[in-house]
């Protein structure tokens, strides 16, 4: 069975990156790609005036996609590979819309650009990069803008809680399958904890999938400040990705703050691979 990878698209520079990302590694994987539009609304009345409206907005978007895949990238001077490719457009919120789509149609991972410059009003209310990472139970790819396709070898995973990952090492053994990259998992400790400990329970969990496939190593840095911890062990490291495990949090706690691993999205241009308590592979 093919991977399924869906990758939204709003026909910026940056989701133009995360398409031909995702055309390299479906070509490296065997997999084949739905390029999903959101036109933004929705149709909630029975009233018809609204009717031609949408036909006309649906045609436009349905052409303006088929450009944005057929003949953009030659414009920009890429060759993409043969892979398989689907496109959809639908109405709705883009980043609730997309992570629904994903899930009620089984795909195997999001491929979604992102980018570091915000301007004030998606600081307010937040981007749709971080409500795909807070909604979505499908794995996610951030790729940000003119990040090309190198094939992984080396991997940082970054741990938060080092007792608390054990829905996130099968998916992510499954998605290493296809690389066989040698693993770093790292966590950032603020108070005393047997790294012991650490090894065993993460030996325990790989070895629950019999052959992982790659070779792995544990390490426990020092940091008050996690986030910038883990960029700089995954810069020294010369990682070409880094997974991040995000916890879903109580409405009150996500009142009184952003979640770490999101805020790392913005400061890091390499892929992240976003795996969450509630992540399933279809395969």
């Amino acid at each position: 069975m093919k991977t399924k990878f869906l990758v939204p698209v709003d026909f910026t520079k940056t989701s133009f990156s995360a398409y031909h990302y995702a055309n390299q590694l479906a070509h490296q994987c065997n997999g084949e790609i739905t390029l999903l539009h959101i036109i933004h609304g929705s149709l909630a009345t029975s009233e018809t005036q609204f009717l031609d409206t949408l036909d006309i907005a649906m045609k436009a978007a349905t052409g303006r996609l088929k450009y944005f895949c057929q003949k953009y990238p030659s414009e920009l001077g890429y060759n993409l590979h043969r892979v398989k490719t689907n496109r959809e457009v639908r109405f709705g919120v883009p980043g609730y819309t997309v992570t629904d789509y994903a899930h009620d149609n089984h795909y195997d991972y999001i491929i979604a650009g992102t980018r570091d410059n915000h301007s004030i009003l998606d600081k307010a209310l937040g981007t749709t990069s971080h409500t795909l990472a807070k909604t979505s139970k499908v794995p996610i790819l951030f790729i940000h803008e003119n990040t090309h396709f190198v094939k992984p070898q080396k991997i940082v995973f970054a741990l938060d809680n080092i007792e608390d990952f054990d829905e996130s090492i099968p998916d992510f053994v499954r998605f290493n399958k296809s690389f066989g990259a040698s693993v770093v998992f790292v966590h950032v400790k603020s108070e005393p904890e047997t790294k012991n400990k650490a090894i065993n329970t993460l030996i325990n969990e790989i070895l629950k999938e019999k052959n992982p496939g790659f070779s792995f190593e544990v390490k426990t840095i020092n940091g008050g400040d996690t986030i910038q911890s883990v960029i700089d062990f995954t810069i020294f490291e010369k990682a070409d990705m880094l997974v991040l495990v995000h916890r879903k949090k109580s409405l009150f706690q996500k009142m009184l703050s952003r979640s770490v691993s999101i805020k790392a999205i913005d400061k890091i241009h390499l892929p992240i691979l976003w795996l969450t308590e509630q992540t399933g592979f279809n395969n």
